[in-house]
């Protein structure tokens, strides 16, 4: 029984360990990282990196790219498929994306529920609001305002300093 016992602590160690998730990853470039994960739940530290799930803080110097990430990622360059949380950085590109996109160039390949801050907003499907010098989108339910507003299936596709569609 003591052996059995014993056994069974062992085996609940080990589910235990391989069962964490890294709360803090800090990346030098690529994959070289310390720890190397796949998955991050909670602190990103560094200067360029990829990591496919993050669930907290990414703040890399250079480049961040995720697949599915949810918190706060930033960087020079901010790269994600499926995001929610807040982006920040001079060019933040993803699919998918809800919540909060400041910086130089917001592009978004899909569809964006949320707000984009920028000097050039690019959306497929925007349910929130464009803040920008260039805005542009094909589908909206909400607001543009900036210099230049394009919304392709809207009555009226271009207008200057506001637009929207409901």
């Amino acid at each position: 029984m003591k052996r059995l016992l014993s056994v069974f602590c062992l085996l609940c160690a080990f589910v235990t360990v391989s069962l964490a998730q890294t709360p803090i990853k800090f990346s030098f470039w690529g994959d070289r990282a310390y720890p190397y994960d796949n998955s991050v739940h909670g602190l990103e530290l560094g200067v360029g990196t990829y990591t496919p799930e993050l669930v907290g803080v990414c703040w890399n110097f250079i480049y961040a790219k995720t697949d599915n990430a949810k918190g706060w990622q930033h960087g020079l360059l901010t790269i994600s498929k499926q995001f929610t949380g807040a982006q920040t950085g001079i060019l933040n590109i993803s699919k998918t994306f809800e919540g909060f996109s400041w910086g130089g160039i917001n592009w978004n390949e899909g569809d964006v529920s949320g707000v984009q801050c920028g000097v050039f907003n690019i959306a497929r499907s925007v349910k929130g609001a464009q803040f920008g010098f260039l805005n542009m989108t094909e589908n909206m339910h909400g607001i543009q305002i900036g210099l230049l507003n394009f919304i392709k299936t809207s009555k009226v596709p271009v207008m200057v300093i506001f637009n929207a569609k409901f």
